[in-house]
Parts: structure tokens; sequence; C-alpha cells
């Protein structure tokens, strides 16, 4: 059986071994979380790169697609309808995010569609989208997307 100074040898021992454990484990812990950062930019890079598309039906036959195009920091947005009656104006309204992103007049051109292309930044997390457009004749149409 073991003596008083063995035993605190024994218990030195074990203490230095648990301290190395303990050591490695936080420089474990260090590394992992030096090289999360990089491993999250390459996933947000990857996720970044999305695309919607949303086509409605607007209150008199006409037809209506909003489509999203995230490119890293910006948002392609256009939307487009093509005008069953063609003539008169059209107000158009682009919220992102509920705040207003475009508001304006647009006509038809000679094909009888209206387009609205705009370029906004990309927020942090999801964009959501909601385009309004009223023609000056009565009809409505509404479209909403998530990038």
């Amino acid at each position: 059986m073991p003596d008083g100074d063995a035993w605190r040898t024994i218990g030195l021992m074990a203490r230095r071994v648990v301290m190395g454990i303990g050591f490695v484990a936080c420089v474990l812990v260090l590394v992992h979380l030096a090289g999360a950062p990089a491993a999250m930019a390459s996933e947000g890079a990857a996720a970044d790169d999305g695309e919607a598309r949303v086509e409605k039906r607007c209150s008199r036959g006409s037809t209506a697609e909003l489509r999203l195009r995230v490119r890293g920091r910006e948002i392609r947005v256009e939307f487009e309808i093509d005008v069953e009656r063609p003539g008169g104006t059209w107000r158009v309204i682009l919220l992102h995010e509920r705040r207003t992103a475009f508001r304006g007049t647009l006509r038809p051109g000679d094909s009888g569609t209206i387009r609205l292309r705009r370029t906004v930044p990309n927020w942090f997390g999801t964009d959501s989208f909601t385009v309004r457009a009223t023609a000056s004749r009565g009809e409505t149409c509404r479209a909403t997307a998530v990038v």
C-alpha cells in the first residue's frame, strides 16, 4: 500500500493529466470556432443565389408575374403584367419589407405588357416583396414573394 508521499505524487500526476486534457479541449474548441465563420460564409454564399417566381391572375383577366433573383448583395426585381385590355395607365408600388422601393405610373408597351425592373439591396435574412398595381380602369393586381 502506497504511503502519503506516493498518494501525493499520484494526485499531482492525475491533476497534470486532467489539466492537459482540459487545455487540449480548449484549443480544439477555439480552433473549431475560428473555422466556423468561414464555413458559415461559404454556406451563406450558396444560399444567397436564390430565385423566386410568382404568377397571379389580376381582377379582370390580366396576368402578373413577380420574379426575384438574388445576386450577392443585390436583389433583381422584375414585375410584368400582360394586360388583357391595352390602353390607360397603371399605378404601381413595390414594397420591400413593407418599405416603398418604387412608386410610379407605367404605361403598357406596344406588346401590351407593363414591365418594372429594379435592383434593391439584399438585407440580412429573408426579404419579402409585394407589388400592387392599379389600372386607370379599375383593374388591380397584387403579387407577393419571399427570397
